[in-house]
């Protein structure tokens, strides 16, 4: 009798570890949209705010000008005032004139930086609520997104910790075929099973197709092993939905691991237009739904195909 093992554990484990998956993926929603909340009040303020900074920042350009003037001309009459102690009567006669216009200047100098600095003074006043009001934002946003990454990290590793059951649960299964019939070690090695989840470009379809060689071969064998009992008119007018029902589930995985990953983040962590004309709430209503009904569909295969399982291990003396 050769080794076939009952694999409706794995199947089992797989599921239960969806139903986590999608209890984190639910709560990493509602952290992606308490971030949203923020992220939105930021993008719209940050025009105002640039503005305000902007204005503030041009004037005070003209400060730096007019702190050096005034301290050239300072510096100039301190030192045309040194000179007059030791100068003639007719040198002394050009200083103080010198004197007096440089004073005159200094003071112009003087008048235009007080002038420059009020209207700095008069703008920091409206600018010093909007630059607090931005900051407050920015601290918010950085608090909720950094929220919402850790929920959506811890996701990922759940999601990861079900592809790995889910890979090994083929892989036994796998493994079974192997046993159970000489034709399928010609097939997929069992390890394929793992590698076809995670090298790039092959994962677009090797586990589908994976999985659904051992689903098809699974029937072939219990039937020509007579475990399954099905005559010549129920094999003419029975219809199998096994087909659709992968292609069905592996179009959803597709879509929840890849076409709404991506939209969720134009919608969300770009200022595209999805995040501008896109409702929020309906992109992570529809991620949602689309997830329960990935799940609902890995439920009946994975059903369906321990039914199966179990007859091959309880008919190990068959083969």
């Amino acid at each position: 009798m050769k080794k076939i093992t009952n694999n409706t554990f794995w199947g089992k484990l797989t599921l239960i570890i969806n139903a986590v998956l999608l209890v984190f993926f639910i709560i990493t929603m509602v952290f992606l949209m308490k971030f949203d909340k923020t992220n939105v009040k930021v993008v719209y303020e940050r025009a105002n705010y640039e503005k305000a900074y902007e204005s503030f920042v041009m004037a005070q350009h003209p400060l730096k000008q007019d702190s050096a003037e005034v301290a050239y001309y300072q510096y100039k009459l301190d030192t045309l005032q040194q000179k007059v102690a030791s100068a003639s009567k007719e040198e002394k006669k050009a200083l103080t004139e010198s004197i007096s216009v440089t004073k005159e200047t200094l003071s112009d100098k003087q008048k235009t930086m007080d002038s420059h600095l009020a209207e700095v003074t008069k703008l920091e006043k409206s600018y010093n609520p909007i630059k607090a009001n931005w900051d407050n934002l920015n601290n918010d946003n950085a608090k909720t997104k950094k929220s919402f990454w850790v929920m959506a990290i811890l996701t990922i590793v759940v999601f990861l910790a079900k592809i790995v059951v889910f890979a090994h649960y083929n892989y036994k299964n796998s493994k079974n075929l192997h046993e159970a019939a000489d034709w399928m070690k010609e097939g997929m090695p069992a390890w394929q099973s793992y590698a076809g989840w995670f090298i790039p470009v092959y994962n677009l379809f090797k586990p589908l197709t994976f999985f659904k060689e051992i689903y098809e071969e699974t029937d072939y064998i219990l039937e020509d092993k007579a475990i399954v009992s099905v005559s010549s008119e129920q094999k003419a007018n029975r219809v199998d939905n096994t087909g659709l029902h992968l292609g069905i589930w592996w179009a959803l995985v597709l879509c929840c691991t890849w076409l709404m990953n991506f939209v969720l983040y134009k919608t969300f962590f770009t200022e595209g237009p999805l995040f501008i004309k896109a409702n929020h709430g309906t992109m992570v209503i529809v991620a949602i739904v689309l997830l329960v009904l990935c799940i609902l569909e890995e439920v009946f295969i994975i059903r369906s195909y321990n039914k199966k399982n179990k007859m091959l291990a309880d008919n190990a003396d068959k083969f």
